[in-house]
């Protein structure tokens, strides 16, 4: 077996040794251990990866989503997904956790990981996931009245305007719309 395939088997061991039951579906993909865990367990396995000397995956990457769901059903498959490095034991650990995306709710991350505050906003003004306990749940890019989640595959896109192109430097090009 090839050397990085040891160490990802290894690494896969010592993060199922760490959390036991906590780590649902655990399994070695493209070198990185993937996990998933109920979203009422997300803060303790954070953290136990982050303080574990085994492990040591102090190092929080990003947090986003991912709407797995067919378009236009809202029924079924909107996830958190969050990258944790360690830097010592150069591991890489995602971390999968499943949300009701009739009422998405996940638990905040900034109290392990601070620089999850700003991932977490994004994350719910893209996907609408509230992370409960959060400080500052405020939106970062879109208005504070606007209507939606923009990532989400059931969110419908506003038809574009077609105006003309204000470069237009030639009558002909002008009068035919800037194209």
């Amino acid at each position: 077996m090839p050397a990085t395939k040891v160490a990802a088997q290894d690494a896969l061991g010592r993060v199922q040794a760490a959390l036991g039951d906590k780590a649902v579906e655990p399994q070695v993909n493209f070198g990185q251990v993937d996990i998933a865990c109920a979203p009422e367990h997300l803060v303790e396995v954070a953290s136990i990866l982050r303080d574990d000397p085994g492990l040591s995956c102090r190092f929080f990457t990003f947090l986003s989503a991912v709407d797995r769901s067919e378009f236009g059903d809202e029924g079924q498959g909107l996830e958190v997904l969050v990258h944790l490095y360690s830097p010592d034991h150069v591991l890489h650990v995602n971390i999968h956790v499943p949300v009701n995306p009739a009422a998405p709710v996940c638990p905040t991350l900034t109290g392990v990981f601070w620089g999850a505050s700003w991932h977490e906003r994004e994350t719910r003004e893209m996907f609408g996931i509230h992370f409960s306990g959060h400080p500052n749940l405020t939106n970062l890019y879109l208005p504070e009245d606007f209507e939606g989640h923009p990532l989400l595959k059931s969110f419908k896109l506003p038809s574009r305007l077609i105006k003309e192109w204000p470069g237009a430097k030639d009558p002909d090009e002008a009068a035919a719309g800037g194209r």
